[in-house]
């Protein structure tokens, strides 16, 4: 089998390619000129040199491949409206328009749960939750991945492309320092973190996440899929920070909220981002579990001792 991994030289995109290889599968990259594509191809990955903005490297990437695994995305760094749009809106849609034209048989593409808007008190976020209403309040990213999904979404329907899309949460695992949370910061071993040590964490080790990736793949029904991956939808925060202090012996401070909340716009965010990230958000798994057999393979405690281990 032949594949594509757009990205492949993301957090994500590398990971899944070695796997990949590791499996005996037969990886194409899209990746920008760099030592990490170096790397992947040293691996035994071809790599096209190019990114979403180069057509023709889309088409030859794509080209004679059964399945595409779409992870490419402008996630955290710097950059203009226009530039997050162009990247991850109109290269989604470029790589989608170029998987149709060569008769690929899959396509995966990588989104995210920041597609989701605030939810009321209780509600249980699921597949068929609306995108967020307003993403024009979100910040760059979110509000060019709402798009982005909803353009797949729309695609897949009027063209018969099939895809399966994939929500993760907080992503993490060797190569990343662990989170603390979406509002927290962090001072020597102390983690101030903002919010009711109740609410949940969404998160995915790595490892976990890339057992389900081709799991979906593997489902080529012709169907759209859609599916919400988080590997323990009642993990809370402070079950998180306990297991991380046992680990790392770092300590953490959980604070009220509604400060940053008042002083959002002063530091450059939306009280709409601030109020959706101090929200208890309740993410349902259950369809990822019940149509792949998926499950979470390494468990949080073993999950952050291999973070910690490896990332520093």
């Amino acid at each position: 089998m032949r594949v594509c991994v757009t990205g492949g030289t993301g957090f994500i995109g590398r990971t899944l390619v070695r796997r990949l290889l590791a499996e005996g599968t037969q990886v194409r990259v899209l990746a920008r000129p760099s030592h990490r594509a170096d790397e992947l191809e040293a691996r035994g990955a071809e790599v096209v040199r190019g990114d979403l903005n180069d057509p023709d490297a889309i088409e030859r990437a794509v080209q004679e491949t059964e399945v595409v695994y779409h992870a490419a995305a402008k996630i955290d760094s710097p950059g203009t409206r226009t530039e997050f749009f162009e990247t991850n809106v109109r290269g989604t849609e470029q790589v989608l328009q170029a998987c149709l034209r060569a008769g690929v048989g899959r396509v995966v593409y990588i989104s995210s749960i920041a597609v989701y808007g605030l939810v009321r008190e209780g509600e249980r976020i699921s597949e068929d939750t609306p995108y967020d209403d307003a993403p024009e309040k979100r910040d760059f990213y979110a509000e060019s991945k709402i798009a982005a999904d909803e353009l797949a979404v729309s695609f897949a329907k009027k063209t018969g492309l099939s895809l399966a899309i994939v929500r993760p949460g907080i992503v993490y695992g060797p190569g990343r320092p662990l989170p603390a949370g979406l509002l927290a910061f962090r001072l020597g071993k102390t983690d101030f973190v903002f919010g009711n040590r109740e609410n949940r964490i969404p998160l995915n080790y790595m490892e976990n996440l890339i057992d389900a990736i081709p799991l979906v793949a593997d489902l080529k029904d012709g169907k759209l899929r859609q599916y919400i991956v988080v590997d323990d939808e009642n993990l809370t925060l402070g079950q998180y920070h306990a297991a991380k202090t046992d680990a790392g012996g770092t300590r953490t401070l959980f604070l009220p909220g509604w400060p940053v909340l008042v002083g959002a716009p002063l530091g450059g965010m939306s009280r709409r981002q601030v109020a959706r990230a101090l929200q208890d958000r309740w993410y349902d798994t259950r369809r990822i579990r019940e149509e792949t057999g998926w499950a979470p393979k390494v468990p949080l405690r073993e999950a952050i001792q291999r973070t910690l281990t490896t990332s520093g």
